[in-house]
């Protein structure tokens, strides 16, 4: 259900994440991207054999992307030339390093540069106006703001010559949710990665002839409640200033003992049954029917997974639903999400935790698809092994996860 039309930069985070998660590694991903990018070329430009081709590559995922499809092109053009804007010891991920390492050794099929100062990308000039075409993998999804140098004129000169550009995933300089720029390249091409993006309907002529390819993530990292939900919430997430909890014993123990692992010492009332947990004024739980009208995301638990249930449930009380058993169910309304991989919540104290920290990045302003995916994957990861048995070892896998330790 839910099929998503366009890709937010930090959805893109969460799919890479979550695919590495399932076993498909960033690397696998990059391959195929690049690959992508190289197949695209050949589609638009036919007879490559006479082609000059400049391949110019920052320091990011977005430049190992362009690294790969150089590597796909060895060997099937005139002349190959790759520009990396920075220093090898700059370049940001190992993937992206491992192929700038590939095309360093390559001396026979590719001229390679090193340019990660203006005065050294004046001096390669020259490449930029002798291309027949050029591929833009300087910035991908994560660029914000003001373009600094050298990368500001390497956008320039890929503006200046007549030939053919191709951008790999968001033309360079471009924010590619909201489509502003200070700087951008202008392409003939743009090849779009795993999915849309807003900037392809805001700046759709400044984006020149668009392509959407898949790189090899699988659906199913959209659809589980993961790491990349965690990295995402965590990266929004700031220190509660308050926090109050209502219900059973062991529920509000579990939740009281998370909510003080981020910063913040609850107010606990102790109930018969039931759960609610507010955090800077934002509800979530289940069970007190008179605070249900104020609830921002309903957590229930249930005894076995449900499937599409959650969505149903979502749709009728027009809120976030978190149904909490088996693999989870997890819906907004739109999307849905669940855990098949990490142990199952088996005790009322781990439900507490689950509840308090969908709270705690509800409140923070992240989506609630994310935010509740989030809390599953958090709450449940640390009880493989002794985390299952022992309180303490799952309290020390808890903040090594939410403290990133």
């Amino acid at each position: 259900m839910g099929e998503r039309r366009q890709y937010r930069s930090y959805e893109i985070g969460i799919v890479d994440e979550n695919s590495a998660y399932l076993g498909v590694d960033r690397r696998l991903l990059m391959e195929n991207a690049g690959a992508a990018v190289a197949r695209v070329l050949a589609m638009e430009v036919p007879d490559l054999t006479s082609a000059k081709v400049l391949v110019v590559a920052g320091p990011g995922n977005n430049g190992g992307d362009a690294l790969v499809a150089a590597r796909h092109l060895a060997g099937k053009v005139a002349r190959l030339s790759v520009i990396l804007l920075a220093r090898p010891d700059q370049i940001r991920t190992p993937e992206a390093a491992a192929n700038w390492e590939a095309i360093s050794r390559m001396r026979r099929s590719v001229d390679y540069y090193v340019s990660d100062t203006l005065e050294a990308l004046y001096r390669l000039q020259q490449l930029f106006r002798e291309a027949d075409i050029i591929i833009d993998g300087i910035f991908g999804t994560g660029i914000r703001g003001e373009i600094r140098e050298p990368y500001k004129t390497a956008i320039n000169f890929i503006n200046s010559p007549p030939a053919k550009v191709f951008s790999i995933d968001v033309p360079s300089g471009m924010d590619p949710d909201t489509g502003k720029y200070t700087t951008t390249v202008r392409p003939s091409v743009t090849i779009t990665l795993h999915g849309a993006k807003p900037f392809m309907t805001l700046q759709r002529e400044l984006a020149g002839k668009t392509y959407i390819e898949p790189i090899g993530a699988p659906p199913d990292a959209e659809a589980i409640a993961g790491p990349g939900d965690l990295a995402y919430s965590l990266s929004r997430l700031r220190r509660p200033v308050s926090a109050s909890i209502r219900g059973g014993a062991e529920e509000a123990r579990g939740a009281a003992e998370v909510l003080r692992i981020l910063g913040v010492e609850p107010r606990v009332e102790m109930l018969g049954g039931g759960l609610t947990v507010t955090v800077d004024g934002l509800l979530v739980g289940y069970g007190v029917a008179e605070s249900f009208g104020s609830l921002s995301a309903l957590v229930k638990p249930i005894q076995e997974q449900v499937g599409g249930d959650a969505a149903d449930l979502a749709k009728t009380i027009g809120k976030p639903v978190y149904l909490v058993g088996g693999w989870d169910s997890i819906s907004d309304g739109v999307y849905l999400k669940s855990n098949w991989i990490e142990p199952p919540v088996s005790s009322r104290y781990i439900l507490g935790v689950a509840t308090s920290l969908s709270a705690a990045f509800l409140a923070n302003g992240v989506e609630p698809i994310y935010a509740i995916g989030a809390a599953c994957y958090a709450a449940r990861r640390p009880l493989r092994g002794r985390g299952s048995e022992d309180r303490e070892a799952y309290l020390d896998g808890l903040r090594q996860l939410l403290l990133r330790k």
